[in-house]
Parts: C-alpha cells; sequence; structure tokens
C-alpha cells in the first residue's frame, strides 16, 4: 500500500463516447479494396456504431472478433473516415466458449511471439501459469519512458528478455503472450485507448494517439478471455492488474492470429494527418442500442418443377448494435426447402451477409406460394410464382428454338434438281 496506494472501482459498468477518425489513400493507378478496424465487441465491453462517414461497403468479423469496414479506393484516391459511437465496459468478462481448434490457433509461434527460441524456451519451464509469468513479466521488465518518444522498433519476447531495461507496454505484452504460449496457455494482444490521468504511473506508447497494448489469456476453467496488463502492474508500484481490473482498457483492436495485424483507430496515417489527433474518448452517460435491420430473398419469380432452384438471403445490419448469432427458419407451403433452419453468424453494425439456399417444387400447376422467413423475432415474407414448365416462358422459347432449328435443318438437306440448260 506504501508502495502503490488503493484502486478503486465503483459499480460493474462505465460508459464511453468515442469519436475516431481513420485515413487512408490509395497510391496506385488502380483501385484496391481495404478495410480499417472499428471497435470490436468482446466479453468485456459492448460497443455501438451510431454512424460511419462514409458509409462501408460492408463490415465483417475476422477470427479473433474484430470487426473490419471495407472500403474501395478509386485510383490516387485519398479517404478520410469518420465514426461516433459508444463502448460500455464491464468490470467482469462474459463467457466465450473456445474450441480446441480455436485454442490451437493462440498458442502458435509468430512474430514477435517467438516460442520456440531458446531463452524462451529455458524460462517458460519454471513459469507454468498464468499469474506466474505476469509476475515474472512485473518483476523483470522496466518500463523505458524514453522509447516512448523516439519511435525505436518493437523488440518481441525473446528480444526483451535479453534486453529487459528497454521495454514498453508492447514488449510487457510481447513477453507475457510469447511466455504463455510456450506453455502452452493461448494468449493474444489487445491494443486501443486506456484512461489515464498520470502518464507516469499509468503510461502510453503504442502510437502519435498515444495508445496501450496490453494482453489476455483464456482460461479453460471459467470459460473466458482474461485481460491483464503487466505493463500498469510495473509502473504503479504494485497495483494488481491480474485479478482484478477496470473499467479504463477500452479494445480498438486484437491481435491473436496475426501478432501486428489489423491496424487499431489511430494508426491510420498518411502524410498530411501524421500530427493530427484521431481518438477522442470522452465519459458519457449515453448507451442506447438501437437493433433494425432488412431480410432479403432474391430468387426467380418464376419456379421451374422438379429442378434445383437457388437463391440467396441477405441479411443487413441497419441498427447500431450488433446481432448476435442465431437460427434462422424457412417455411414454404408448397416449395421443398433444402433445408429450414439455417445458422447465421453474427453482424456488426453496417455490415451484411448473404446464404445461399435451395428449393423445388413438384407441381404441374401453376400457383402462388410464399417463403416466409423468422429471424431475430421478424418475421419477412416473400411471393413466388410456381409455374408447370409447359408454361415457363424459358421452356417455351427453348422448344420454339428447336423447332426452328430442324426446320432449317430440313430445308438445308433437301435435294435440289437443277436443269443442264440452267
Amino acid at each position: 500500500m506504501g508502495k502503490s496506494g488503493i484502486s478503486l472501482a465503483f459499480g460493474t459498468r462505465q460508459t464511453y463516447a468515442l469519436d475516431l477518425k481513420y485515413h487512408l489513400k490509395n497510391p496506385n493507378l488502380f483501385p484496391i479494396k481495404t478495410e480499417i478496424a472499428l471497435p470490436p465487441q468482446t466479453n468485456y465491453q459492448d460497443v455501438l456504431i451510431d454512424s460511419i462517414i462514409p458509409n462501408p461497403d460492408n463490415v465483417k468479423i475476422d477470427q479473433d472478433g474484430n470487426w473490419l469496414a471495407e472500403y474501395t479506393l478509386s485510383p490516387s484516391q485519398v479517404l478520410n473516415i469518420s465514426l461516433i459511437g459508444e463502448v460500455n465496459e464491464m468490470l467482469n468478462g462474459r463467457q466465450e466458449v473456445l474450441t480446441s481448434v480455436g485454442q490451437a490457433n493462440y498458442v502458435k509461434s509468430q512474430k514477435y511471439w517467438e516460442t520456440n527460441a531458446a531463452n524462451i524456451k529455458e524460462k517458460a519451464k519454471s513459469l507454468l501459469t498464468p499469474e506466474e509469468i505476469y509476475q515474472f513479466v512485473v518483476g523483470t521488465l522496466n518500463y523505458d519512458f524514453s522509447r516512448a518518444s523516439s519511435k525505436k522498433p518493437r523488440l518481441g519476447g525473446s528480444a526483451v528478455l535479453n534486453n529487459p531495461t528497454s521495454a514498453v507496454c508492447l514488449e510487457f505484452t510481447d513477453l507475457f503472450i510469447t511466455l504463455a504460449r510456450a506453455n502452452g496457455i493461448p494468449a493474444r494482444e489487445v491494443d486501443g485507448f486506456a484512461f489515464t490521468n498520470n502518464s507516469q504511473t499509468r503510461p502510453l506508447s503504442l502510437s502519435e494517439d498515444i495508445l496501450h497494448a496490453w494482453p489476455e489469456y483464456y482460461d479453460s476453467e471459467k470459460g473466458a478471455w482474461v485481460m491483464v496488463d503487466p505493463t500498469w502492474g510495473n509502473t504503479t508500484g504494485g497495483v494488481d492488474y491480474f485479478n482484478t481490473f477496470d473499467f479504463d482498457h477500452i479494445a480498438f483492436a486484437i491481435h491473436g492470429i496475426s501478432s501486428d495485424y489489423p491496424i487499431p483507430a489511430g494508426g491510420y496515417k498518411i502524410d498530411d494527418t501524421n500530427n493530427q489527433k484521431d481518438v477522442n474518448v470522452t465519459l458519457t452517460k449515453d448507451f442506447r442500442p438501437k437493433q433494425e435491420f432488412n431480410v432479403e430473398v432474391s430468387s426467380k419469380t418464376s419456379l421451374l418443377p422438379f429442378l434445383k432452384n437457388k437463391g440467396e438471403i441477405t441479411i443487413s445490419n441497419n441498427g447500431n448494435s450488433i446481432i448476435n448469432a442465431s437460427n434462422m427458419k424457412i417455411e414454404s407451403a408448397d416449395l421443398s426447402l433444402e433445408t429450414n433452419t439455417l445458422t447465421v453468424p453474427a453482424i456488426p453494425p453496417f455490415g451484411s451477409i448473404s446464404i445461399p439456399i435451395e428449393f423445388s417444387q413438384q407441381s404441374l400447376t401453376t400457383k402462388e406460394d410464399t417463403i416466409k422467413i423468422l429471424y431475430a423475432g421478424s418475421t419477412f415474407e416473400r411471393k413466388v410464382i410456381i409455374s408447370p414448365f409447359y408454361l415457363n416462358v424459358w421452356f417455351l422459347g427453348g422448344v420454339i428454338f428447336v423447332i426452328f432449328i430442324i426446320i432449317i435443318s430440313i430445308i438445308a438437306g433437301r435435294p435440289r434438281s437443277i436443269s443442264f440448260s440452267r
């Protein structure tokens, strides 16, 4: 207590308002597709995206849970993107089931996480639990405040273990992840914003916008990712950032499958914006999720019997909050569906997903049918015309064409007699 003082957290949640800027440039003479990382929903935070200007082509979720907004840039185009939203931080993380296959992705050796390095393998032998690794990193590395402003290159876990006196938050994070993975403990990196009013006891040092990095490990018994902060555990003189966390860490990007991608908000700079502040975070009480979505069915309105008719269901998230993964049911009186229940993955705000469907019908009479879709508590309908093959315009056109070819062939093949005088 004499070294670190007392840390107090009141309540179970804290909400922040986000005002973020991203800057993209296409230096090529041809169009390109690129993406930016939006603040994602994690087991510690809920995120609302109220607006993105300009709107992205789509927003998808990668294996780490990052929300990646896709854009198409014309040749030589400069694009400035503005995001307004809120994030609700929770003191205790939610459960998140990670399969054995999923856990295997987070123990692999990566750039900056060299689990096969001799010094890492040797040190990992004596550090068998996440807490032992945390205490070792906190007690071994020294925070180098000069590196925070000098922009020296990232060292990685193995190199900083050999040079423990020159570390910033990335090195504290890299060493924890490397040692954890070397012992088969799933671990990954979180990059984002940390709310602090004392840069000496709780420093930030990730980019021009002074972001922060910290690790998290997967606890199989709890069934959840657990965030820890060995950097602040070191610089505060002993505040416990292993057993108890805070409301001050906002995730902008998660690095697990890759150790350096995607880039978090605040890192999208071009020449004219290097000195511009692109990350603005303020306290707020306003957190109002709005769930709106649209479902469209694209298929032929006139269906052929006894054949596979292909179509597509597109779900667009028009609200400001994520639509969690759920099942979709499809009902029809006369159509035979390949499957009546589809699993729809989570869709982030401004995102959409298309799911292929197949169906057939057995009727030989013309009739109207309705495809009914039940999804997320709502019902959507699409009317289709079922027509027998002999009344279908394509079938009739094909028959007429075949008859025409036969007639031409008969005429062309008929023997002709020509008189000698002629």
